[in-house]
């Protein structure tokens, strides 16, 4: 059975499921999920995504990233949560974010996450979905992402460069 996803029109709007495959052809906007995890010294978990990945292989991004099916960004975000990375942990939502460029693109919702030391060694990679995952200061990832940013996916570019503007001591616990 084919993979259905939220499609939203360019105001977020909902107007129904669709395949996967669909959102490839670039015509439709989706709906993301990603998720900011932290350790106890404030380093954020990023991924390199698999070279298999459709969007964006080889690129930096979030430690957890996520199409919406038929559910909540909420619910998205715990189930992308254990497949990912294979840990569960307390999460808030802090911004969303539109990635649209010509219509196509998604909306994607950012939650931050806080992750004890023991729950940080409990963490799998998905090979599916990352080759690495690497714990980075903020501040460093904030220079990165603007000094490279063909390294990273836009939205995560685009969510270092929000938290940033906005003043980051608001977004971490």
């Amino acid at each position: 059975m084919a993979e259905l996803i939220t499609e939203v029109d360019k105001n977020d709007n909902f107007l129904g499921l669709r395949e996967r495959e669909e959102f490839y052809s670039g015509k439709h906007i989706h709906r993301a999920a990603q998720l900011i995890l932290l350790n106890p010294e404030n380093k954020m978990l990023i991924q390199k995504r698999s070279p298999q990945k459709r969007w964006f292989p080889g690129r930096y991004t979030y430690s957890v990233s996520g199409t919406v099916a038929n559910e909540s960004y909420e619910a998205c975000m715990e189930r992308e949560m254990l497949e990912e990375i294979g840990i569960s942990v307390p999460f808030r939502k802090l911004f969303k974010i539109p990635c649209i460029v010509e219509n196509k693109g998604a909306f994607h919702t950012v939650f931050s996450g806080l992750c004890s030391e023991k729950t940080a060694s409990l963490i799998r990679p998905d090979p599916e979905e990352a080759t690495s995952l690497e714990w980075v200061e903020l501040e460093e990832l904030h220079g990165a992402v603007k000094n490279e940013p063909e390294k990273y996916t836009p939205s995560l570019r685009a969510g270092i460069i929000k938290i940033y503007q906005e003043g980051y001591e608001k977004y971490i616990f």
